[in-house]
């Protein structure tokens, strides 16, 4: 009853001041989850204001009231909380503010609404003659959860890999309910900003004229110099992913490079184009992969990953005809895939957690080497979706941007969860070693979404820039109305240490101390190679 009063109440002030604005909050849907139905969160109300006044009511609302808000989509695309209001906390979607303002032609920018989806974006674009400078792998991201979390591609020979970087302008509603329009160096501290600094409403990008890119897809039988020839491969492309298979002693590249836009060719990236048949197997096979002792299955399962990565799985736009030799394409619809149902792709039935994590580029090869002696340790350890998986970016001037100040190899991990998150996947402590040796002997920075609780450790000694980021936090959100449990967890307001708890391990939340945190069976070591590592086995 007293929510619907207030809403009333709006209703008869709006009218009043003449404005016609009405504040939309939801009744019935009290709950907002990812992707894959893996994470839920439960905020006290979600609004889908359509105008910047209206994102200006609920957040002064929420400060009168001692709330927090923090802006996330009903269907995000985190496995974790870092979107996520609290508790009976205030949750902002901007899907009803979702249109270009401006573009401008001659300087080649453009204005959008921060619920821009990208792919929607590039749709426009494209018939103008222009593009934006990175594409990331999936289309459907909105503009502001791109810069909430510092979403990135691969390229080295483009300014930068990160959307982040291409931003010329932010406009936000600031902690007390203002408009700010920032340049400088708040301009910098909001690039990638975790949603902490306020409610990003519009952004302004620099583009460039449309490209087109031919992709080159090749697979190889054997990995032996990889860590050799690794960095050029990734200096010699415009864009290069690589995808690792340790297991089987093979790895891919997709790699793209210009060509004149004149050049024929209207290719897609058709990755999640599966059939029906083909996505059946494919989730056969990875069940088994869990359910199955030994790892026969995960290695087959690998391979299965392997073999279709290494040809070419583009297609043509007009006629859905596979193209095996040299597919040449607009460089957004060549670099990005997105399912034919989007709200319905193979891994939203077949839930997947990731790990990513950046490392300064010079030092990869030497990851590498170690990732092999790792793998030495544990026998018939095989990564069945993407192996492990490469991508590369030069230094950003953001300052939480994963490669914020250093030219940067973004290194991914994926692995399928058994039953929606509830068991921890074979060989995870394969992938929990690996992953502490990141970030502990190569001082590895964490995406900001992808990862699980307990890998975003000591985070303000891993950015020089944290402090800088605070002061900007400071101006715009002087009453702390942006926060989260996630940015209290990253920012060392509540240690990771409150969730040493039994059975930690298995959920994602610890690294073990004690055998209570590892689940029943199992045992708090240390790694097998990287010994400061503790995992459980």
């Amino acid at each position: 009853m007293r929510k619907t009063k207030w809403a009333l109440l709006t209703v008869l002030l709006g009218s009043a001041l003449g404005t016609g604005f009405v504040l939309q909050s939801s009744e019935q849907e009290r709950t907002i989850s990812n992707y894959q139905g893996t994470y839920t969160c439960h905020p006290g109300e979600i609004y889908d204001p359509s105008t910047i006044e209206e994102v200006q009511t609920v957040v002064s609302d929420a400060l009168s009231h001692d709330k927090k808000v923090m802006t996330g989509n009903r269907k995000f695309a985190s496995q974790i909380d870092a979107a996520c209001a609290g508790d009976g906390q205030v949750q902002i979607t901007l899907k009803n503010m979702n249109q270009v303002t401006h573009l401008d032609k001659a300087k080649k920018q453009v204005t959008v609404q921060a619920g821009m989806r990208f792919n929607d974006l590039n749709d426009y674009l494209r018939p103008q003659g222009l593009a934006v400078n990175m594409v990331t792998e999936l289309a459907t991201f909105t503009i502001g959860g791109m810069l909430g979390s510092g979403t990135h591609g691969s390229t080295l020979q483009k300014p930068s890999n990160m959307l982040a970087d291409y931003v010329t302008g932010i406009k936000l509603v600031d902690g007390k309910g203002d408009v700010r329009v920032l340049s400088g160096d708040l301009l910098d501290a909001a690039r990638v900003n975790l949603g902490v600094l306020g409610v990003v409403v519009e952004v302004t990008l620099q583009l460039e004229d449309a490209f087109k890119i031919r992709a080159d897809v090749e697979g190889y039988r054997n990995d032996s110099n990889l860590e050799e020839v690794v960095l050029d491969i990734a200096r010699n492309n415009y864009s290069a992913n690589i995808a690792w298979f340790p297991g089987l002693g093979r790895y891919t590249t997709t790699l793209y490079n210009p060509v004149p836009l004149d050049t024929p060719g209207n290719a897609y990236n058709a990755q999640a184009d599966v059939s029906d048949a083909e996505e059946f197997f494919f989730g056969l096979l990875f069940n088994a992969a869990h359910e199955l002792p030994g790892s026969a299955v995960q290695c087959l399962a690998a391979f299965a990953r392997y073999s279709s990565r290494s040809k070419s799985y583009f297609r043509d736009i007009n006629t859905g005809k596979r193209i095996k030799n040299e597919p040449v394409g607009f460089s957004d619809q060549m670099q990005y895939f997105k399912c034919k149902d989007p709200d319905s792709c193979i891994w939203d039935r077949l839930p997947i957690a990731l790990q990513e994590v950046a490392i300064d580029i010079e030092r990869l090869p030497d990851w590498i080497r170690d990732v092999r002696r790792i793998v030495d340790e544990h026998p018939k350890t095989c990564f069945p979706l993407n192996g492990i998986y490469f991508r590369f970016g030069k230094s950003s001037k953001s300052y939480l941007g994963m490669s914020a100040d250093r030219e940067t190899a973004f290194v991914g991990i994926e692995y399928t969860l058994r039953k929606r998150g509830e068991k921890e996947p074979k060989n995870y402590f394969v992938n929990l070693e690996i992953e502490q040796m990141s970030l502990r002997k190569y001082g590895a920075r964490p995406h900001w979404g992808k990862n699980s609780v307990a890998i975003f450790e000591n985070m303000p000694s891993r950015f020089d820039n944290w402090q800088n980021f605070l002061q900007a936090k400071n101006e715009l959100d002087p009453y702390n109305v942006f926060t989260n449990p996630f940015w209290e967890r990253v920012s060392g307001e509540v240690s990771l240490d409150d969730y040493l708890t039994p059975g930690c391990n298995a959920r994602g939340e610890c690294y073990c101390e004690a055998d209570e945190h590892c689940e029943s069976g199992k045992s708090c070591q240390p790694g097998l190679y990287f010994t400061d590592a503790r995992i459980c086995r």
